[in-house]
């Protein structure tokens, strides 16, 4: 994928992260296969964000972790 299709996938997660856009519009968007590692991983991660707390839930510093990732990777592919 080239830088722009980087910037869209990027631009989508951050409207999921600020709850603009939902899951399933999301992922509806987002592209089945990619050769893009980072475009993978970010979906990867979207596609599998732990439950916070709780029962079988992610503790708080998994759960830090895996979204600072994907925010990570959002500013990756905006650059």
């Amino acid at each position: 994928m080239g830088q722009v299709q980087r910037e869209e996938i990027a631009q989508r997660a951050r409207r999921y992260l600020e709850g603009a856009l939902g899951f399933e519009e999301f992922m509806r968007l987002a592209p089945e296969q990619t050769d893009d590692d980072d475009i993978a991983e970010l979906v990867d991660l979207i596609e599998h964000e732990p439950k916070r707390g709780g029962f079988l839930g992610a503790s708080e510093r998994e759960y830090v972790a895996h979204m600072t990732r994907i925010r990570e990777l959002v500013d990756k592919l905006s650059s």
